[in-house]
């Protein structure tokens, strides 16, 4: 309910400042790059559809890998396993619920979470419900598994952890939350001895993953503007981490290297963005609100370059495989591209899809692509030979 209350709020801001002329113009989608010498191409292996997928609803659903299997849910409460190899349908179950967060599998479970905040957990080998906890709130991004904790954030600021072979709390940790959010909170990420969380008012911060205190906290960038949605400031797209530096980027406010055990910048970058990060070649690579892609040296935090043949084509945040960066696009393209300068190296449609919304997920250089329909691609690359 308080997610649908933000949205309704969301709504009739976007309509006052209308009213004012003061709605942001809508950013024009760009035309198809060409790619006139391909490097590489983008293969599909397999495809399999589970259930209505997201519609229109705002949820993240994304899919997951295990060593044996590919997982997928849909918004519609069904919860799906298919062999890695031989893309055979293993099991599937349907909870009744609606689903708003997942799938995370390892440790033998896999974790969804449902908008009437609830944690459920299923077993991995033939998806046999385990257990399922009430939380104080919605789930709002991909839990995140440890062998002893289940971290998991919600739409009212808190983070949860669980113990994840039978669900009970270990530990509650509150934050605020603004009036007015995109979605909320990025996905929790473990290092070594912190669980790092983006909030919906524009912090990071620290937490001990045995007891939840707080290590450390910090503001990136700042809430300024003349109206409420020009000051939202959300931390919702997951950080990355490199060698010993932690980065973070949020909406409205902007991207920063942080030192992972104090938190203390070591540089900021003016940039907007709610997507998730990616890391390789001395670079941070950045997809902006508008759906621009930009690279930022992670040692100076000074641009490398930006690519903006794709503004307006509402694309997945960038990942790394086989050393080229890969996004999706609301049209049913996948795109390759150089992490040295940003051209082109592959584009290939996919029919039978409506677009993507979810993250596309990486393991062992191949991708699960899952869209709006609940489509679910498993895609891997394969350079062209001169």
């Amino acid at each position: 309910m308080m997610f649908l209350s933000r949205l309704l709020a969301l709504l009739l801001l976007v309509l006052l400042a209308a009213c004012n002329s003061e709605r942001p113009k809508e950013v024009k989608a760009s035309p198809l790059p060409a790619v006139s010498h391909p490097a590489w191409r983008i293969v599909k292996d397999h495809s399999f559809k589970v259930g209505q997928g997201s519609g229109e609803e705002f949820v993240l659903l994304r899919p997951a890998f295990s060593a044996r299997s590919m997982l997928a849910a849909s918004a519609d409460g069904w919860v799906q396993s298919m062999d890695r190899q031989s893309g055979r349908r293993q099991w599937r179950r349907q909870i009744k619920a609606h689903l708003s967060a997942g799938v995370a599998v390892g440790y033998g479970i896999v974790v969804v979470g449902s908008r009437d905040g609830f944690v459920w957990a299923l077993a991995e080998s033939d998806g046999h419900i385990l257990w399922k906890t009430a939380l104080s709130s919605a789930p709002v991004s991909l839990p995140q598994l440890s062998a002893q904790h289940l971290f998991v954030a919600g739409n009212d600021g808190s983070i949860v952890a669980l113990d994840p072979q039978t669900g009970k709390l270990q530990w509650t940790s509150l934050s605020d939350v603004p009036s007015l959010t995109l979605r909320g909170m990025s996905t929790p990420i473990l290092l070594d001895h912190e669980l790092i969380q983006g909030l919906g008012n524009g912090r990071l911060q620290a937490l001990d993953p045995e007891t939840g205190q707080l290590i450390w906290d910090t503001q990136l960038g700042d809430n300024e503007g003349r109206t409420e949605i020009q000051r939202m400031n959300d931390v919702d797209g997951d950080p990355a981490y490199d060698a010993d530096t932690l980065y973070a980027v949020s909406y409205h406010g902007g991207l920063a290297a942080l030192d992972p055990q104090t938190g203390k910048h070591r540089w900021d970058y003016k940039i907007s963005s709610w997507q998730s990060l990616a890391v390789g070649l001395g670079n941070v690579y950045v997809v902006t609100e508008n759906s621009s892609i930009e690279a930022i040296d992670t040692q100076t935090g000074k641009s490398v370059w930006k690519q903006a043949g794709l503004r307006g084509r509402h694309i997945t945040a960038a990942v790394v495989v086989k050393g080229v960066l890969v996004v999706a696009d609301d049209q049913g393209w996948i795109f390759a591209l150089s992490q040295v300068d940003g051209h082109w190296l592959a584009r290939e449609h996919f029919y039978r899809t409506d677009g993507a919304l979810s993250p596309l997920v990486v393991d062992n250089d191949e991708i699960l692509w899952q869209t709006r329909s609940g489509r679910v691609l498993a895609l891997h690359l394969r350079q062209v030979q001169p």
